[in-house]
């Protein structure tokens, strides 16, 4: 049997949980639950509901639910609404540390069903580096999950350089999610904060990599963009053309923008079979995950089914995006 691997799945602390039903702080941030029952999380100005249902699974509860959806694996991560990288140095750290440990006791329930990647405190450089190397070498994690921007600061930026240096290093994987979009203030309507402003943000992580010529200096690291690289199939062409009529598009890099693309890793969230396979199409079938968002309203509900239904892509393929791509990262 051809294993079913969920590489893109969220789960809240189970302390934040038990926190938010009755209200109160941890490390600096409120947990609790709005009027609608849904788990929120606040800091400073900023409150935000998760967009999941109101009753938390146990973990035999997901157990269920995967076995519902054909999943085989979920590689859990932080929901990337409780990214909070505003908070002081002391609580940055001790939050990611009890994040990460919360994390790693829930996939020892059932090493066989759950992996992970852990949270980082990417404030703060050095302890994003310290944690990165504490999960992936003592807990055997698949490496990090991280916003696409830091308190708006892009990955082009030189106080992360040094993070995706020591996950090049460790041959980890990063896995780029969007969260405190910075489209927010002006997309207030329809939920376009979500539907334009997420793959927004996923599509400037990926172009100021790019531009930047981290890829150049760092050719082997593994970079995985959510929901389908975002915008990323749309715009490589004027990416191509940028590079070859503006000098400062072209100053840092080897290659076409479009040939890095063969470099990054994707989820097969697309919401459509011919969106998945344009990206398989530009990035190549060795470069696409499994995803779903799950538990979130605007994920793949159904991702097995999604993927098994698509006619345009080979059973081959398919047994790639399932498990073949993903399997080297596993532990």
């Amino acid at each position: 049997m051809n294993m079913k691997i969920d590489m893109h799945t969220h789960v809240a602390p189970r302390e934040a949980i038990k926190i938010a039903d009755k209200g109160g702080d941890w490390h600096g941030i409120n947990f609790s639950r709005d009027d609608n029952e849904k788990l929120t999380t606040s800091y400073g100005n900023e409150t935000m509901p998760l967009p999941w249902p109101k009753k938390m699974e146990t973990p035999s509860e997901r157990l269920k639910s995967m076995d519902d959806r054909k999943v085989d694996m979920h590689i859990l991560s932080l929901s990337p609404l409780m990214h909070w990288h505003g908070l002081d140095k002391d609580n940055a750290i001790s939050y990611a540390k009890d994040v990460n440990d919360d994390i790693s006791d829930y996939t020892n329930i059932n090493k066989s069903r759950f992996q992970s990647f852990c949270f980082l405190p990417l404030q703060d450089t050095d302890a994003s580096i310290y944690e990165l190397e504490r999960c992936v070498s003592s807990k055997n994690m698949l490496g990090a999950m991280v916003a696409t921007n830091i308190n708006g600061m892009d990955w082009d930026s030189d106080e992360l350089y040094p993070i995706l240096e020591a996950a090049n290093k460790l041959n980890c994987l990063i896995f780029f999610h969007p969260t405190r979009g910075r489209a927010n203030s002006w997309l207030k309507n329809y939920h376009l904060r979500n539907l334009i402003g997420n793959p927004l943000e996923t599509t400037v992580a990926m172009a100021t990599i790019i531009f930047s010529g981290v890829m150049d200096k760092l050719p082997n690291l593994n970079l995985c963009f959510a929901h389908g690289g975002g915008f990323i199939r749309q715009g490589i062409g004027r990416f191509d053309h940028g590079y070859c009529v503006r000098d400062e598009a072209k100053s840092n890099i080897s290659q076409l923008p479009s040939d890095y693309l063969k470099n990054f890793y994707y989820d097969t969230i697309t919401h459509s079979e011919s969106g998945l396979r344009n990206l398989i199409d530009i990035a190549g079938i060795d470069q696409i995950f499994l995803g779903s968002d799950y538990p979130a309203d605007m994920g793949e509900p159904y991702p097995v089914n999604f993927v098994e239904d698509c006619s345009s892509i080979s059973e081959s393929e398919k047994n790639k995006i399932f498990k073949g791509n993903i399997k080297k990262f596993l532990k």
